[in-house]
């Protein structure tokens, strides 16, 4: 008796969503394998669909969310609003949801969790499989601190700038190359991985934390004389998200531009490549290095939540996030100068 498939909308259809929907064609048979049932896209909502073809019937969010039948909604539109608006309605209604979004997941992943089946894999690092690791894999352990490189962007432009560019010419090739956006103050001023922080700082403490809370230091001030010091001292520069806990009370965290020394791993971690170091009080030191941005990079961590749904696997991250939906928002206090790496200080 054949199963039945696994019915999907998808709002969205910019880069990650067209990787998605050429995935879910193109290697249907193994996902389906993977799934032990098909997963089908019936319908795309998009903004402007005229003159755009997709694997599937492109038509408006309010149509899409009325859909019946469908059993998830994968949100791949970006951005707090309307994408926040739109997963709580389709989590209200009983569907279960897909997302890559960051901002929502951090400024309102607990109450959106609360409310239904809500996944998340690749709002942090895209390829990199630290949220189920997090929640599940490390359930047991008690993780004392994260120290990673979160922005793919600001990873590229510091090495032009190592490299004698100015600011402003690593930004212009940034965008020229599609790493970074026409407004990059997501990237520069460190807003993106402020959100990714809260997210694994949920995740790893079980505490609440209101991404506002998190200082960000970003590289808009970085001059090639500053790096080239700091090379000349063995360190190279990174734009570093890190936070500690000590407690059950107060978390230290902020996003700022560190000096790593140029003989440790984090220092090698280049381009749009992503690196989550966390020290765990029993499984001790782990690294975690992959592609953090990309379509496909991106698309592939979208479809391994797809596939746990398509399952019926449980939603380990999301039931986290939901159990700390009535907590008051933890104390974050900035990490400030002081260096992970002492001799840096």
């Amino acid at each position: 008796m054949a199963i039945a498939p696994y019915r999907i909308g998808m709002l969205g259809l910019g880069n990650v969503g067209g990787a998605l929907g050429r995935r879910l064609v193109e290697d249907a048979e193994a996902i389906t394998r993977a799934a032990k049932r098909p997963i089908r896209l019936e319908a795309i909502a998009v903004a402007r669909p005229q003159g755009r073809s997709a694997p599937a019937p492109l038509i408006d969010a309010e149509k899409l969310l009325a859909v019946p039948g469908l059993d998830a909604v994968v949100e791949l539109i970006g951005g707090l609003e309307p994408a926040h608006t739109y997963i709580k309605r389709a989590l209200s209604a009983g569907l279960e949801v897909i997302t890559a979004n960051k901002q929502v997941i951090a400024a309102h992943g607990p109450a959106l969790a609360r409310l239904g089946r809500l996944r998340f894999e690749a709002s942090v690092a895209s390829a990199i499989p630290i949220v189920e690791t997090l929640a599940e894999t490390l359930a047991a352990d008690r993780i004392r601190s994260i120290m990673a490189i979160l922005n793919g962007t600001t990873n590229s432009m510091l090495a032009a700038i190592a490299g004698g560019a100015s600011y402003a010419e690593a930004l212009a090739d940034a965008q020229q190359r599609g790493l970074a956006e026409a407004d990059p103050s997501a990237d520069v001023d460190a807003h993106d991985p402020a959100a990714k922080l809260a997210i694994l700082a949920m995740l790893a403490f079980r505490r609440r934390v209101d991404p506002s809370h998190i200082e960000r230091v970003g590289i808009r001030s970085l001059d090639p004389a500053q790096l080239a010091e700091a090379r000349g001292r063995g360190f190279v520069v990174k734009l570093i998200a890190a936070a500690t806990t000590h407690d059950d009370a107060g978390i230290e965290a902020d996003v700022r531009p560190r000096l790593v020394p140029d003989d440790v791993a984090m220092a090698r971690v280049d381009g749009a490549m992503n690196a989550i170091a966390l020290d765990a009080q029993y499984a001790g030191s782990l690294v975690l290095q992959g592609p953090g941005a990309g379509p496909d990079a991106a698309a592939s961590a979208v479809l391994a939540d797809l596939i746990r749904a398509a399952k019926h696997a449980p939603a380990s991250a999301g039931s986290l996030l939901a159990s700390l939906a009535d907590q008051p928002a933890a104390m974050v206090a900035p990490l400030g100068p002081k260096n992970p790496y002492p001799a840096a200080s």
